[in-house]
């Protein structure tokens, strides 16, 4: 159970009641996370957009992105985003194997180069915020640059909902949502 009480729509600011309803209209009921992340009326609206941008509006391989967002929230714990992000991550690719290696990858022959490269990058992103050249060249080898941004951008956002999740003990919907085209809804209103 939350520590503090989910903004609910008949409660909510008018501008969160909108957001929520044009959710609700799009065929994705606000989440827990949002529903929490409603606290803040005026951030919510720029943290819906930025994850969403995050999840359709970018060239890095969907799959790559599940498995850093996988690989983030096991390194800081986030069981909410580990077991939402498993869900994504098979739906665009990411094999049992994989989900199930990821909290030692380096051991497990379930991941390629670039796979490795990113799973590398996003350990030392989470774990020292920097990188080392060795890292950053590896994925370089493989990634662009826009790539390498959005990757880094991803694991900081997520990172971010982590650190509202976890404090706030906030628990994956019951009725939780297995990809992101559920949670995000049919239009990008």
């Amino acid at each position: 159970m939350a520590r503090i009480p989910f903004v609910q729509q008949e409660t909510a600011s008018p501008e969160v009641a909108v957001l929520f309803a044009k959710m609700k209209a799009n065929g994705a009921p606000p989440q827990n996370m949002w529903k929490m992340a409603a606290h803040v009326p005026s951030a919510l609206p720029h943290f819906v957009k930025m994850g969403r941008a995050l999840l359709t509006e970018t060239r890095l391989a969907p799959r790559l992105r599940e498995m850093a967002i996988v690989r983030q929230a096991e390194i800081v714990g986030c069981e909410y985003e580990r077991k939402a992000h498993a869900a994504f991550g098979r739906e665009v690719g990411m094999v049992d194997e994989q989900i199930a290696g990821i909290r030692d990858w380096k051991c497990s022959d379930a991941f390629d180069e670039v796979e490795r490269a990113v799973l590398r990058f996003t350990d030392e992103a989470v774990k020292d915020v920097g990188v080392s050249d060795a890292t950053f060249d590896a994925l370089a080898k493989h990634l662009d640059p826009d790539m390498m941004v959005e990757l880094a951008l991803t694991i900081g956002f997520y990172g971010m909902i982590a650190r509202l999740l976890m404090p706030f003990q906030v628990e994956l919907d019951d009725d939780a949502l297995t990809s992101p085209s559920q949670i995000l809804g049919r239009s990008r209103s």
